[in-house]
């Protein structure tokens, strides 16, 4: 029987709203519950200020989301982002932000919610 768990980590810039962010990570979960967020403040280059959220989802929600998430991506694009050690696939997704928002799931590599569907068993 295979465990799943969901890692997932944005980056707020100056002008993005976190409830903004929160609501597209939390649209591209679909999940029964809120998560806990992790909030990390940082300081930019320039001095701007920075947020990275973060989020996991436990094996008793990660498996649904999982599936939603990888029956929406081009097999394509999955089987390019997989990455295989042992008996633990690892499946690395980056996220368009601001069509998450409005609850469309289309990859982006520039300004991407980051997703890491884990796999193990």
């Amino acid at each position: 029987m295979r465990r799943y768990r969901i890692k997932v980590r944005a980056i707020c810039g100056p002008t993005e709203s976190e409830l903004k962010v929160r609501k597209a990570i939390l649209n591209v979960l679909s999940l029964e519950h809120e998560p806990r967020f992790e909030v990390h403040r940082l300081t930019g280059i320039f001095g701007e200020p920075l947020t990275i959220l973060e989020t996991g989802v436990s094996e008793d929600e990660a498996e649904r989301a999982a599936r939603r998430l990888i029956e929406s991506l081009s097999r394509d694009y999955i089987s390019e982002r997989v990455e295989s050690s042992g008996s633990t696939e690892t499946i690395h997704l980056r996220l368009n932000k601001q069509l998450a928002y409005l609850g469309i799931i289309q990859p982006s590599e520039a300004d991407a919610i980051k997703v890491e569907i884990i796999a193990q068993g």
